[in-house]
């Protein structure tokens, strides 16, 4: 099973039943999703058959519909679902020969030709020629901003910035909650803090060709690199950057304040977790690794690993130390923080760790982060062959080999 937002099309409707669509189609697809879990596979797959008469072309409920079908023993159902996958430019080759829902078709004779064209999508990533770094949704949102300052009307959001909207951004709606409603609070809320960073947005057109000579070293290191499709918009102060397939979403406007940009509109979680401009950078080489991941951490010490390798690559390729706050604090009380989190590791609760924002009290949020990057610096540090090292870490599956093998553990004995 794979639940994970990929890609949509736009509708040739209007922006109000656009959203009610999605917005139904995404219920069916949940309800699905919860009937999966319940192993009530009959209801599930009438839910996902419901989505997908609305959004025929999501991926996600493309692929899980195909997964139920073959634990209900319909293979001819199943492969009609695989079979769209190809079109609809589906490409994780690796989740999707080792998903255990589908271990019933592999010996059919339909599943190695059906390898073969998802292989050959995810084969055209290897060109960084195929690569698109696009910035059309930053100039949409100016030119819409400048309008609906003066008419203070929401149809112009939809109008002007998400009818325009590029495929990443269209994604993005999806991932997160991100509509012209929502967004027409947000306009309202930070007006300073959104002006200060306009400038730093159109920026961002500007370091295309550094992005592409970091993705280029880090080929020099991970061979079996795929380029992802990077999309720098703004949303709803939602996330600073997410993954969706090989589609890496940057929401720009957490990602681009300086020295100059107001704070005092922001509520607290914000205020701890904007980005500067002069790191973002290394926050887009960060979520890149994202997509070249393919396991699904199920406790606190994978999901640690699979975050810290992030930070701990970005680093390597970009020369950028890593300054934040979770950084400066984690250096200080290393060996206490590790105590702390070897106790919790094999949990599933990452609260302390891992995604707390304004809930952390006392130090810094994702102090996780800090410590995934210290073993994935001290498996490489252990490692005599320094390429083989950083594929072992970008394609770790077995966290608690890793740890045993990075020797992190026995620096504090």
């Amino acid at each position: 099973m794979k639940i994970k937002t990929i890609f949509f099309v736009l509708f040739a409707f209007s922006a109000a039943q656009t959203g009610l669509f999605s917005q139904d189609a995404a219920t069916y697809s949940k309800q699905g999703d919860s009937l999966y879990y319940l192993k009530e596979y009959e209801g599930s797959i009438i839910k996902y058959e419901e989505s997908l008469k609305l959004e025929p072309t999501n991926q996600d409920v493309v692929y899980n519909a195909a997964c139920v079908y073959s634990l209900l023993n319909r293979p001819d159902d199943a492969f009609l679902k695989l079979e769209e996958l190809p079109g609809l430019g589906y490409e994780n080759v690796k989740w999707i020969t080792s998903d255990t829902d589908l271990e019933k078709l592999r010996s059919d004779t339909r599943w190695k030709p059906l390898m073969e064209k998802l292989q050959a999508n995810l084969d055209k990533r290897k060109d960084i020629g195929n690569m698109k770094i696009v910035t059309t949704d930053i100039n949409n949102f100016w030119d819409m901003y400048d309008v609906y300052k003066t008419t203070g009307n929401v149809e112009d959001i939809t109008k002007l910035y998400f009818d325009k909207r590029s495929e990443g951004l269209d994604a993005f709606t999806k991932r997160r909650v991100i509509n012209a409603k929502e967004m027409s609070k947000v306009l309202k809320a930070y007006p300073r803090y959104l002006e200060s960073i306009r400038g730093n947005t159109l920026k961002l057109e500007g370091i295309k060709e550094k992005l592409k000579e970091y993705f280029v070293k880090l080929k020099e290191n991970y061979p079996d690199v795929y380029y992802p499709d990077i999309y720098f918009t703004i949303g709803c102060f939602n996330t600073g950057g997410t993954v969706s397939g090989h589609m890496l979403l940057i929401g720009a406007e957490l990602m681009c304040a300086d020295e100059n940009s107001p704070k005092d509109e922001l509520n607290n979680w914000l205020k701890g977790n904007i980005g500067m401009f002069e790191n973002i950078e290394k926050i887009v080489m960060h979520e890149s690794i994202h997509t070249l991941q393919s396991h699904n951490p199920e406790s606190l010490l994978g999901a640690a690993i699979s975050e810290g390798m992030c930070d701990f690559i970005a680093q390597m390729v970009t020369g950028k130390e890593l300054n934040s706050a979770h950084y400066i604090y984690g250096n200080k009380y290393e060996k206490g923080l590790w105590k702390e989190f070897k106790k919790e590791m094999p949990s599933k609760d990452y609260s302390r760790w891992l995604y707390s924002g304004e809930k952390s009290v006392g130090r810094p949020s994702d102090l996780g982060y800090f410590i995934g990057y210290k073993i994935c610096e001290s498996y490489y540090e252990n490692a005599e062959d320094k390429k083989q090292a950083v594929k072992d870490i970008i394609e770790v599956r077995d966290f608690e080999t890793f740890l045993k093998k990075s020797g992190y553990d026995d620096k504090f004995k």
